[in-house]
């Protein structure tokens, strides 16, 4: 991991996106998905924090949400705010998250912008993270 990860020089950006299926959910945001993205977004909320969303009295305004930075940034809006800051694409970029919410449609934005994207994944084998599964905190 060490050797893979030297390549970059000892130079790189971590940045840790909070763009978790569960964080999604919870923030009532929405992200270009359409309706389809709303369903499952709903059955999230619903499947996690059990009629918390659905009260009467709770009104759900994404808009509002997002105006206000209730949003969790999406991978795209994290590279143009990379991109603000002066990074160029030859910056290496740590992602340090979970699971990625529709990774393949979210990411492949970042990952044009920043080619030398690496996860933990991409950097160690899967016998090196085996070490750390019980306790994730200490990678």
């Amino acid at each position: 991991m060490i050797e893979k990860s030297s390549r970059t020089g000892g130079k790189y950006v971590s940045v840790h996106l909070r763009f978790e299926e569960d964080m999604v959910a919870f923030s009532c945001c929405v992200y270009d998905g359409g309706k389809a993205e709303k369903i499952e977004m709903d059955l999230l909320r619903e499947k996690g924090w059990k009629g918390k969303f659905k009260r009467k009295d709770r009104i759900i305004l994404p808009s509002l949400n997002r105006i206000t930075g209730k949003c969790p940034l999406s991978p795209l809006e994290v590279g143009m705010m990379l991109r603000g800051m002066g990074f160029g694409n030859d910056t290496s970029i740590y992602l340090a998250s979970g699971k990625i919410y529709q990774a393949g449609r979210h990411l492949a934005p970042l990952l044009k912008m920043f080619p030398h994207l690496h996860t933990k994944e991409s950097l160690a084998t899967p016998e090196e993270l085996a070490t750390y599964e019980v306790n994730s905190c200490t990678l």
